[in-house]
């Protein structure tokens, strides 16, 4: 993949283990932080605003009750010794922050907190001279604290990368942006101060956007976890007019108030319902999201159901109920729940109605019907419809084709990070359609979509690299990028790894790979794929066959778990 680098400017990692009380007042919850700020490098290029933002974020947090450790311009020694310190002082449920502004960057899939000492000339210093991110995230997950926060705000000015670096390049071994940070603890929300790829601000005040932004969010009262990152986006894509797009990825199984209300709880529980149904782009979501694709209708509708019963004032459920019924294809039965939801003013509610008209499922099919439906939830700030708004536009479904509409809805999605409109935005670069041709903006999205886990960008960067357009032709590049794709179901990346493995077009040729993935886009439909594996299966032996069977059996267990 074309070589690309920036240091993201703030991650934010939430963990939560189940042991979280069911309900807590917000004076019962033990909340501690560990606050880092390195300015002052010994070696590399000094920082402008990095224990500016340390104090700021101290503040704001002791301000909805953390007792707060701040440590300024640490070296190793100090790093560590904080470290040590503050896992020791976690209790049972505790909600333990750690936020550390300073350098940070990635070599070999592995991020790095630079402390103030440290002396990097190459990559291979930076185990010995800074702390790994994933053995400090390891540290904290085994204690049993309640909630884990990790906030990376971290080197804005890109102190290593090429000839513009201010110190020395460590050359190939470092990447653009921070590798993602894996953890084994059930609930997560993971927040960059921009977009994967992109280069976050240092801003011209005090602060950071970022840091600014949500130092101020945390503070106002009501607001969950999730809704605080949100709010914190919105400001900073004003402040740098959409030069840097905060992005977030959760899979909590709660919400976590910080300051609630008087009679509010601070820690609200994801049901069953949620669990099993809730959307990805729901405004009102608690809990981790989920696929369409890997929605389970037996397992969603009674857990829904139940949900519905119990409480039967909270529309949330009765929108998660329509989408598990939706896909059971008990379209009737959920158009009469989503009308209950459109009544009550929920999002949820326009954008599963909006999808039962552009399928025709309990409904007469009405492309116009659903543009409307997904029209009113784009202009009510609902992600995922401002992206089917643009998409419509862009195809012609529902409303006249309009490619200057197609790439104002698009791009407002993509600013909130969603991935499907990037890879259109791409495609508009890429086709000259409404904007003039530009080859390097449709690489730029693409790789954007690619980042934030699209598919379809991930095929059509790969499509780039085997044709060589706008980047030398890579067809190991492309491979890898067509097994990505395939891994998330994309039936175009089983056509195109069926052809670069029966060919062996920049890869060793392997008939069994080849039948393997003709055989998974026949199962779509795709009659070329059909014929392709008519004509490899007759040269396979006794064996090869029996291997097809057993790739094919272990690529089934590994998507589907």
């Amino acid at each position: 993949m074309r070589q690309y680098f920036t240091f993201l400017s703030a991650l934010f990692f939430l963990l939560m283990c189940a042991g979280v009380a069911h309900a807590e007042d917000a004076e019962e919850t033990h909340k501690i932080a560990l606050v880092i700020g390195n300015q002052k490098y010994a070696h590399l290029a000094a920082l402008k605003n990095a224990v500016a933002d340390a104090d700021l974020m101290a503040q704001s947090l002791e301000a909805v009750g953390f007792k707060v450790t701040l440590l300024k311009n640490g070296s190793k020694a100090d790093m560590g010794k904080a470290i040590v310190d503050f896992r020791r002082a976690i209790e049972p449920g505790t909600i333990a922050m750690v936020y550390f502004a300073g350098h940070g960057m990635q070599a070999n899939d592995e991020n790095y907190l630079v402390p103030v000492d440290a002396e990097i000339k190459e990559s291979e210093d930076l185990p010995w001279m800074s702390i790994a991110a994933n053995d400090l995230v390891k540290q904290l997950e085994a204690t049993s604290a309640g909630a884990l926060v990790f906030i990376l705000d971290a080197c804005r000015d890109n102190p290593f990368w090429g000839g513009q670096a201010k110190t020395r390049s460590i050359g190939g071994a470092a990447s653009r942006g921070l590798a993602r940070i894996v953890s084994n603890r059930a609930g997560t929300l993971i927040a960059f101060s921009t977009s994967p790829g992109a280069v976050a601000q240092d801003g011209d005040g005090k602060n950071s956007p970022y840091t600014a932004a949500l130092a101020e969010t945390i503070r106002e009262p009501g607001q969950s976890l999730e809704t605080i990152f949100k709010r914190a986006r919105v400001k900073v894509v004003e402040q740098t007019q959409g030069r840097q797009i905060p992005w977030e990825n959760s899979s909590l199984v709660t919400d976590i108030v910080l300051q609630p209300r008087p009679g509010e709880r601070a820690i609200i529980r994801a049901t069953p319902c949620d669990l099993a149904a809730a959307h990805p782009s729901d405004p009102e979501r608690v809990g981790p999201s989920v696929e369409y694709a890997n929605l389970d209708p037996s397992v969603a509708i009674p857990a829904c159901e139940a949900a519905v019963n119990q409480e039967p004032d909270v529309v949330r459920f009765k929108t998660l109920l329509a989408r598990a019924l939706d896909k059971a294809g008990l379209g009737k039965e959920a158009y009469g729940l989503n009308e209950i939801a459109m009544r009550a003013g929920s999002l949820a509610g326009y954008h599963n109605m909006g999808n039962l008209y552009r399928k025709g499922l309990g409904v007469e099919k009405d492309q116009k019907k659903a543009f409307e439906l997904f029209l009113y939830a784009a202009e009510r700030g609902h992600v995922e419809d401002q992206s089917n708004v643009g998409v419509m536009y862009m195809q012609g479904q529902g409303v006249e084709k309009n490619y200057k509409q197609a790439m104002k809805w698009l791009l407002k999605a993509s600013e909130q990070n969603w991935g499907t409109a990037a890879d259109k935005i791409g495609l508009l670069y890429l086709n000259g359609q409404g904007v003039g041709k530009n080859i390097d903006k449709a690489l730029e999205y693409f790789e954007k979509g690619v980042n934030l886990g699209d598919r379809n960008s991930m095929v059509n960067l790969a499509n780039l690299y085997v044709k060589g357009v706008g980047v030398e032709r890579d067809n190991i590049v492309a491979r890898d990028l067509f097994l990505r794709a395939a891994r998330l179901g994309a039936v175009a990346a089983y056509m195109n790894l069926g052809e670069i493995y029966s060919g062996g077009s920049g890869v060793e040729a392997d008939p069994v790979e080849a039948a393997m993935f003709y055989t998974l886009a026949s199962r779509e439909g795709r009659d070329e794929a059909l014929d392709k594996l008519r004509q490899i299966r007759q040269t396979l032996s006794e064996q090869q066959l029996q291997d097809l069977d057993q790739r094919l059996e272990d690529w089934t267990s590994h998507r589907f778990g």
